[in-house]
């Protein structure tokens, strides 16, 4: 007999271990469901980045292959232009609008799934509600962005003291349909007495989301360095070039992990500070109670 696994309960309080365990339980889960929707939304975004890292890609060929032949002058003009570049900006903008747009997804579909009671929700709902929280969620991204990297320039503390901060936020956004003001506000409640344990699990299912990426793209750029120590090979080059690039939009896709990470753990900080899960329960309880009675059959006389 199949044994099944059973669906995952948001509002429970998890220690570090159950919630990164929790995690692959959900994508194992909804991993189908969730892809649909995740590429219906971000699949612009993720070409575009492909496109984008295709043209930097080649800038980059073609700097090293006139680091060989040029003047120092003539370098250093090309190595500005790499690197203020308009290739180079459209690569980090692309990049960044994917990154929250796989989270904001990711968010939307487990707001929607614990809604109907743990139930997929259809790609057509989740682009729905991404439209209904598009502008808020892009703008508190960008602003939280920029304070951190405000902290990071001071010294570095502020930056990591607000990171954990900032990355609660967001699914506070999307969960609990909060402003950006009001969002800040309550993560930095619920992060009280659970900061270092909140940004351990940030640093963990960042490393385990960069080293899967690396590995997944390491093909790709093994072939980029096979083709520069080629000379006259501008189709391996090319071909490199777009292969890395494919790889690198596709492994953008593992993102999903961290933002079910910070969603879980915000629902068991949550719970640990409100308690509503048990509320909930009794409530569904009594729900599915009542559609039992109501599923007896008449009796007849």
């Amino acid at each position: 007999m199949e044994n099944i696994e059973p669906k995952i309960e948001f509002r429970q309080v998890r220690d570090f271990s159950q919630t990164i365990n929790d995690s692959f339980t959900f994508i194992k889960q909804n991993f189908k469901n969730l892809i649909r929707p995740m590429l219906y939304i971000c699949g612009f975004f993720i070409i575009a980045t492909m496109a984008s890292s295709v043209m930097q890609q080649l800038k980059t060929v073609r700097l090293l292959g006139l680091a060989k032949a040029s003047t120092t002058k003539t370098y250093s003009t090309e190595f500005s232009s790499y690197v203020f570049g308009v290739e180079y900006v459209l690569l980090i903008l692309f990049s960044v609008l994917t990154v929250g747009a796989i989270y904001l997804v990711t968010y939307c579909y487990i707001k929607l799934y614990k809604d109907r009671h743990n139930s997929p929700p259809s790609a057509e709902e989740v682009w729905l509600a991404f439209k209904r929280n598009a502008l808020r969620y892009f703008i508190a991204m960008i602003l939280l962005s920029i304070l951190s990297v405000i902290g990071f320039l001071f010294c570095l503390i502020p930056g990591f003291y607000l990171l954990p901060i900032v990355t609660l936020a967001l699914p506070i956004m999307v969960m609990e349909e909060k402003g950006i003001a009001d969002s800040f506000s309550r993560s930095m409640e619920l992060l009280k007495d659970n900061w270092w344990k909140t940004f351990g699990l940030i640093l963990i299912s960042g490393l385990i989301a960069y080293f899967s990426m690396g590995i997944l793209g390491l093909p790709g750029a093994l072939l980029n360095i096979f083709a520069l120590f080629l000379e006259d090979s501008p189709n391996l080059v090319l071909a490199g070039s777009i292969f890395s690039s494919l790889l690198t939009g596709i492994s953008q896709i593992i993102y999903i992990l961290p933002a079910i990470v910070s969603a879980l753990w915000y629902y068991s900080l949550s719970e640990e500070k409100d308690g509503l899960g048990l509320f909930e329960r009794i409530e569904n309880f009594g729900s599915n109670e009542r559609n039992d009675q109501n599923d007896w059959p008449k009796e007849e006389y």
